[in-house]
Parts: structure tokens; C-alpha cells; sequence
């Protein structure tokens, strides 16, 4: 299989910033995303190929939330604005959901804005308890959408027709006020990338499994979520 993020996992010394791995746990990693629009970034991987985190084991799902709280903690030290967490989540390479790359991948955007307002009138989003409960889309086998913002409630919904490929990375530039750097294709901005994996790889490098919540921390983080979601829908 040629996947480009099976492939990274065996690049030791990458010619490209945004194919060195910054972080990882046992089963996930992150990097840099391509076309960094907003500095910081970041894309999670699992290690394994899936399509999607809808066909991430049950198992998983507890050490990727904690995996990306611990990146989420770094990335506050270099980033000003709050994270919001998406996906285009794939059945597979016919139904893409608009994914480039049908490999499981989560975007996490430092964004001012709040992109919910925007995708909720174009899409009827659902609410979900926890980012495991994808999984109920692979059991329908229907493409879908993931929208969170950091501190609120997590989305989804189930895509019944094609949309465009990058349509996040699209939205989230209009709403930015720079549709023209949507495609990474066409602006890699590699020079931004260079500049923010310095800037992380100063945190200090995660070894393998060490990234690993307690479950107090987890619940602790919940709580404060939960609040958060009153103070929105209040």
C-alpha cells in the first residue's frame, strides 16, 4: 500500500519539515501540517493504517484522547488561539469524505474563530459523548464530518453526498480571511512549518508511551468541558 503516512513513520532524517514526526505515543503521532495557514498546526496520525478514527479499535480511543490533550497542552504554549479538532473521516478511497488521504488524521487549528456557527448551517450536526462514537459511522459505512472545539461538545455528521476535497482547510481560510491558502498543494508554507516544530521540539521531545494520561487528569479535563459547553449553550 502507498500511504504517505505509513511512509513517514519510516523516514529517519526527513528532507521536508512537515514529514518529521514531533510527538508520538505508542500508537499515534503528530506532525505538522502542510499549508500552514495558522501556526501551530498539527495533524495526529494513527500508526496503523485505518481509513479513518472510525475504524480505530475500541480499545485506542482512550490513549488518543490523552495523546491529544498532551499535544493540545504544547500547543498552548505557542499558540494564542483556542484549537479546533477535525476530521474528514473516510470509508475508504471511493468515499473519502473529502480526505486527500484516506489514512486517519486528525486536524488540530489554532483558530480565533469558532468554525461550528459556520459548518451547522450547511450541515445537521449531531452531537456526540466522546470522539469513540465515530465508530457508529463505520458501522453504516457512510462517510462523515468531525467538528469540536476545544472546551465544547463534540459533532459529527454523516456526508449522504460528495464535498469537496479539504473542505475544512477551505472554511476555515474563508472564515480567516484567506480563502487563496486553502490547498497545501499549492501553499506548503514550509518556512511557517519550520519555524513551529522548533518551536515544539523545544517542549521536549514525548517518548513512546509516555504521553499516557492518568485517568484523574482525563476526568478533571471533562469536567472543565462540561462547563464550558453550559457557558456556550446557556
Amino acid at each position: 500500500m502507498n500511504c504517505l503516512f505509513c511512509s513517514i513513520q519510516e523516514i529517519s532524517n526527513p528532507s521536508n519539515p512537515e514529514d518529521e514526526i514531533i510527538d508520538e505515543s505508542e500508537n499515534f503521532y503528530a506532525k505538522a501540517a502542510l499549508g500552514h495557514f495558522t501556526f501551530g498546526y498539527t495533524l495526529i496520525i494513527s500508526k496503523e493504517h485505518f481509513p479513518s478514527f472510525a475504524y480505530l479499535p475500541a480499545q485506542l480511543f482512550f490513549e488518543l484522547e490523552a495523546f491529544k490533550d498532551n499535544v493540545l497542552d504544547k500547543l498552548h504554549n505557542i499558540c494564542q488561539h483556542p484549537i479546533s479538532i477535525m476530521e474528514h473521516g473516510a470509508m475508504n478511497r471511493c468515499q473519502r469524505g473529502g480526505s486527500c488521504i484516506d489514512h486517519a488524521h486528525l486536524h488540530l487549528m489554532p483558530l480565533a474563530a469558532d468554525l461550528y456557527p459556520v459548518l451547522s448551517k450547511r450541515f445537521s450536526f449531531g452531537e456526540l459523548r466522546s470522539i469513540s462514537d465515530l465508530r457508529r459511522f463505520k458501522d453504516a459505512q457512510i462517510p462523515y464530518l468531525y467538528y469540536q472545539r476545544e472546551g465544547f461538545q463534540s459533532h459529527g455528521v454523516e456526508l449522504s453526498q460528495d464535498v469537496a476535497s479539504q473542505l475544512l482547510r477551505r472554511i476555515a481560510c474563508q472564515v480567516l480571511g484567506q480563502p487563496e491558502l486553502w490547498d497545501w498543494r499549492d501553499t506548503p508554507l514550509r518556512d511557517v512549518i519550520q519555524r513551529f516544530t522548533s518551536e515544539y521540539k523545544r517542549l521536549a521531545f514525548t517518548a513512546p508511551k509516555a504521553s499516557v494520561t492518568s485517568v484523574a487528569e482525563i476526568q478533571e479535563k471533562k469536567v472543565g468541558r462540561a462547563t464550558m459547553r453550559q457557558l456556550r449553550t446557556g
